[in-house]
C-alpha cells in the first residue's frame, strides 16, 4: 500500500497522472510574450498622459481568474503574443476608486512623516500628491493590469514622465533620516523663511496704514514694514478717551480759608510761647513749642566763628584759606593738637588683684598655710626657742591630763579648771573686741569699698516719679535708705508729682529700686500724730468716714498713689554730693534744682503717662 496522498481532483482508487515534462522553450516564449505586453502598455500610457502616477506598492492588484494551461506544442515553434491565454478585464470605475484610495493613503503617510520630524526632506516635502491615474486603453491582445513599482523602475523608457516617476520611487523607498535637527536642516529652514518674507514684503508694504495718533508711533515710509501700532495693534485698541472733570464749586475757596486759618494758628502759638517764656512757665507749653517750626540754621555755626575771619561766611571759603596760611591771628597753624582722651567707665573696669580663686581653692590654701605655721611653731619649741604651751585642761579631759592630782583633791582641781576655762573665754572676747572696728571706722571702710567699686565698675543713676509723696513714713524710707546706701541725689516736690533721682554703684542702685517699686506700700494712709496703732474708737471712725464723704478730709486719695521708674542708666560722674530734698512750685525752679544734666528728666516727668491710665 502506497503512502502517497492523492492529488487534488483525482479519485482515490486511480493511480496518479504522470506530470508533463519540463519545457524550457515554452517558458521562454511566455516570458517574451509578457515582456511584449508590458512594453505595449507602457507605450500606451506614455502616449495617453505625460506623468502618470505610480501605483502604490502596498495595494495588491485586482484578482484575476486563472487561465487554462496552454496546450503543449512542439519545441520548434515559438509561441507569439496571440498565443497568450485571455485575461479578465477590470472595470474603469473600480480602477479609478482604487487609484483615489492609493492617493489618500499616500497623503496620510506624508502627513504622518511631517508630524514625526518636520525637518526631514521626505516624500511629504519633495513630492505633491499625484493626480488620479487615467485608465490606459486596452490593447488588442492584453489587459490593463497594475504593475509593481520595482518592476516599473526596472523597465527601460524615455521621456520626462519616466524620470519623474523614477525620482518619486527613489524618494519613497530611500532610508529614513535621523529624527533630530541638524545645522543643514536649520540653514535650509532659514533660507526658505527668508524667501517667503522677500516674496510677501511688497504686498505688506502696500497694505500698511500708518497711525500718527498712536503713542510712540512714527510715520512709516511707503517701503517700510508695518509696525504693531501702524497695523492697529493692541496698544492702539486699548487706549481710552478721558472725560472732562470739573472742580466742585467752592473747592479752592475752602483751601484758601484753611491755609489762612493755619497761619493764624501758628501766630497764636508763637505769641503764647513768648508769653510763657517771660512768665517762667516754659515747660507748661512744651507741646506748643514742639509744634512750632524750627528756625533756619545760622550763616556760620558757633564752632566755626572762632576759626573763620570776622564777617566771613561759608561762601568765603577761598578767602578764609588765604587767611589761614598768611595771617598770624589765625588759630589754625602747622602744629597738631592731640586732645586728651577721657577714659570711659567701661575702660576703668580692670581687676586690681591677682588670680581669682574659687571657694574650694581658698579653703585649701588656708589649710596649707595654717599647717605650715603650726609646724614652724613646733620646730621652734623643740629647739628650745619658745616655751611649750600649757596643757589645755577642760572638764572633759580632766582625768586624762591631771591623773594623780585629780584623784587626790578632785574639788580643788575642778574649780581650777573652771577658772582657766572662764579666763580663756574672757581673753578671746577681749581680743575680738580689740579687733572690732568702731562705727566711724566701719563707715570709712564701707565708703572705701564703695569708692573702689565705683572706680572699677562705674556709676549708675535711676529716676523715679511718685504721684503723691505726702506720707511721712514714705519720706523717711526714701531719705534714710539713700543715705545708708551712700547714694547721692535729690528729691524734688511739685504740686502734681515728686521726682526722685539717686546716683551710686550698681548693687546699691538695685537695692534702692527694690525699695521704691516693691517694698514701700504707696497706698498706705498717713497716720495722725500721737495716735497709737491699737487705739480705735467707733465714733472717730464714723466721723472720719463722714468727713471723707463730705470731702472735708485733707490730703489726696492714696488709693491711686503709685511709683514708677522712668529712666535708669550709666553716668560718667556724680552730679550731687549728698541726698537732699527740695520744693519747686514752678518748672523753672525745678530745673534749677536738677541742674543742666537732669533738666530733661523734668520735662519727661511732666509728659509722663501713668501705666494703665492711657487706656
Amino acid at each position: 500500500m502506497s503512502g502517497r496522498r492523492p492529488a487534488d481532483g483525482q479519485p482515490a482508487g486511480q493511480p496518479p497522472a504522470k506530470k508533463p515534462a519540463f519545457d524550457i522553450n515554452s517558458i521562454r516564449a511566455q516570458l517574451a510574450a509578457k515582456k511584449a505586453e508590458v512594453e505595449a502598455r507602457l507605450a500606451g500610457a506614455s502616449s495617453g498622459s505625460a506623468s502618470p502616477a505610480p501605483p502604490a506598492a502596498a495595494t495588491p492588484a485586482p484578482p484575476v481568474k486563472p487561465a487554462a494551461p496552454a496546450p503543449r506544442k512542439d519545441s520548434s515553434s515559438a509561441p507569439g503574443p496571440a498565443a497568450l491565454p485571455p485575461r479578465a478585464t477590470v472595470d474603469p470605475a473600480i480602477a479609478a476608486q482604487i487609484a483615489a484610495a492609493k492617493a489618500r493613503i499616500d497623503a496620510l503617510q506624508n502627513k504622518k512623516a511631517e508630524k514625526a520630524n518636520p525637518y526631514l526632506s521626505g516624500v511629504a516635502s519633495s513630492s505633491a500628491p499625484a493626480p488620479a491615474p487615467k485608465p490606459a486603453p486596452a490593447a488588442a491582445s492584453s489587459v490593463s493590469v497594475a504593475l509593481h513599482p520595482l518592476l516599473m523602475a526596472d523597465t527601460s523608457g524615455s521621456g520626462a514622465g519616466e524620470k519623474n516617476e523614477k525620482k518619486a520611487m527613489r524618494d519613497r523607498y530611500k532610508t529614513m533620516a535621523p529624527k533630530f535637527s541638524t545645522v543643514r536642516a536649520n540653514a535650509s529652514i532659514v533660507e526658505e523663511a527668508q524667501k517667503v518674507i522677500e516674496k510677501t514684503k511688497p504686498a505688506l508694504a502696500t497694505a500698511a496704514i500708518s497711525n500718527p495718533y498712536a503713542a510712540g508711533a512714527q510715520a512709516s515710509a511707503p517701503g517700510a514694514p508695518p509696525t504693531e501700532v501702524d497695523a492697529g495693534g493692541p496698544s492702539a485698541r486699548g487706549r481710552k478717551s478721558r472725560k472732562m472733570q470739573f472742580s466742585a464749586p467752592g473747592r479752592y475757596v475752602r483751601q484758601g480759608d484753611q491755609l489762612r486759618n493755619e497761619i493764624k494758628l501758628e501766630e497764636l502759638k508763637q505769641r503764647i510761647a513768648a508769653q510763657s517764656v517771660k512768665a517762667g512757665l516754659d515747660s507748661e507749653f512744651d507741646v506748643v513749642q514742639r509744634s512750632l517750626k524750627r528756625a533756619q540754621p545760622p550763616a556760620v555755626e558757633w564752632w566755626d566763628e572762632a576759626i573763620l575771619p570776622k564777617g566771613a561766611t561759608y561762601d568765603d571759603i577761598d578767602k578764609a584759606d588765604d587767611y589761614f596760611r598768611t595771617s598770624e591771628d589765625s588759630l589754625i597753624t602747622h602744629l597738631v593738637q592731640h586732645p586728651i582722651a577721657i577714659a570711659a567707665p567701661s575702660d576703668r573696669k580692670q581687676p586690681e588683684r591677682g588670680l581669682m580663686l574659687t571657694k574650694k581653692e581658698q579653703k585649701k590654701m588656708r589649710r596649707q598655710r595654717r599647717l605650715a605655721e603650726l609646724q614652724d611653731k613646733r620646730d621652734r619649741q623643740k629647739m628650745g626657742l619658745i616655751p611649750p604651751d600649757p596643757p589645755k585642761v577642760r572638764l572633759a579631759n580632766l582625768m586624762k591630763v591631771l591623773t594623780s592630782d585629780a584623784v587626790q583633791d578632785p574639788t580643788k582641781v575642778e574649780a581650777k579648771v573652771r577658772r582657766e576655762v572662764a579666763m580663756r573665754q574672757f581673753r578671746h572676747e577681749k581680743d575680738n573686741e580689740g579687733r572690732k572696728l568702731t562705727k566711724e571706722q566701719r563707715h570709712e571702710k564701707e565708703y572705701e569699698k564703695l569708692a573702689q567699686k565705683e572706680r572699677n565698675d562705674g556709676l549708675y543713676a535711676s529716676v523715679y516719679i511718685v504721684k503723691y509723696l505726702t506720707n511721712g513714713r514714705h519720706k523717711f524710707k526714701v531719705r534714710e535708705t539713700a543715705k545708708n546706701d551712700l547714694l547721692s541725689g535729690i528729691c524734688v516736690f511739685h504740686p502734681n508729682f515728686a521726682l526722685v533721682i539717686v546716683e551710686g554703684v550698681q548693687n546699691k542702685i538695685r537695692h534702692y529700686r527694690q525699695l521704691m517699686l516693691h517694698r514701700i506700700d504707696w497706698t498706705e494712709e498717713a497716720r495722725p500724730h500721737g495716735e497709737a496703732d491699737d487705739d480705735s474708737d467707733d465714733s472717730d471712725d464714723e466721723e472720719k468716714k463722714k468727713k471723707k464723704a463730705e470731702g472735708e478730709e485733707e490730703g489726696p486719695d492714696m488709693s491711686e498713689n503709685k511709683c514708677e521708674l522712668i529712666w535708669e542708666g550709666e553716668i560718667p560722674e556724680r552730679t550731687f554730693k549728698i541726698f537732699r530734698a527740695r520744693h519747686a512750685e514752678t518748672d523753672g525752679a525745678g530745673k534749677d534744682w536738677l541742674t543742666q544734666k537732669y533738666e530733661g528728666m523734668w520735662d519727661l516727668a511732666k509728659r509722663w503717662t501713668w501705666q494703665g491710665e492711657d487706656l
